[in-house]
């Protein structure tokens, strides 16, 4: 059985049927596919110009299961970002027991170079809803300024460790620090969106990742 307000037909592969699934899986499912389609169409046209039946066509469900699910377009640009702080809570946010100081910074660095590696029409979403959060999305700045400062707070504690462990430079400010590092990475990202044939920006993080340290260990 297919899950309800599906609008494509099911395959059938040499006769033979599939295992039943679940009613839980049926919904993750969808809710996965769901999400994946607005998070292409959001990176694509913004969140203004697309529409809960736009996300359900693309997805290959009905408008009205989409509402099910989500409730509304800003329930699904929610989900979405929810969806990436808590990945990125894990691969760069979070401390890391096996990691301290110097080491620490270099996995944040290496740990966002992976999202948008990995990640890629994810995080062109998150930008593009960010950019919304100035306007049509405004009621959900906060949630967009909590992950910044979540981000440049991960920096902070890595520059401080650092300067604990006798790694780097002790007359920098660990909070202008991060919000210097935090700018030049989210600049570089940026310029990506806009030029994504030109700017390699997997590169342009890791050759962000060197200076930085340069800059930080040099006396």
């Amino acid at each position: 059985m297919r899950e309800a307000g599906r609008l494509t037909s099911g395959t059938k592969t040499g006769g033979r049927r599939h295992p039943r699934r679940t009613q839980a899986e049926r919904r993750a499912e969808s809710e996965r596919e769901i999400l994946l389609a607005a998070v292409i169409l959001f990176g694509r046209q913004g969140y203004t110009s697309t529409t809960l039946e736009q996300i359900g066509k693309k997805a290959g469900y009905s408008s009205a299961l989409v509402s099910l699910r989500f409730g509304s377009k800003e329930g699904i640009a929610e989900a979405i970002v929810a969806r990436l702080q808590t990945r990125a809570g894990s691969d760069v946010f979070e401390a890391d027991d096996a990691t301290a100081g110097l080491a620490s910074l270099n996995r944040i660095f290496n740990g966002y170079s992976e999202l948008l590696r990995n990640a890629e029409q994810w995080m062109r979403a998150l930008f593009m809803l960010m950019t919304d959060s100035l306007g049509p999305l405004n009621g959900k700045i906060d949630v967009f300024r909590a992950g910044n400062e979540n981000f440049a707070a991960a920096i902070e504690r890595a520059v401080r460790e650092s300067q604990e462990a006798g790694e780097i430079r002790t007359d920098l400010d660990p909070a202008e620090t991060a919000f210097e590092v935090l700018a030049a990475i989210r600049g570089a990202t940026l310029l990506w969106l806009l030029d994504p044939k030109k700017v390699d920006v997997v590169d342009a993080i890791q050759r962000l990742r060197v200076s930085t340290e340069e800059r930080l260990t040099s006396r």
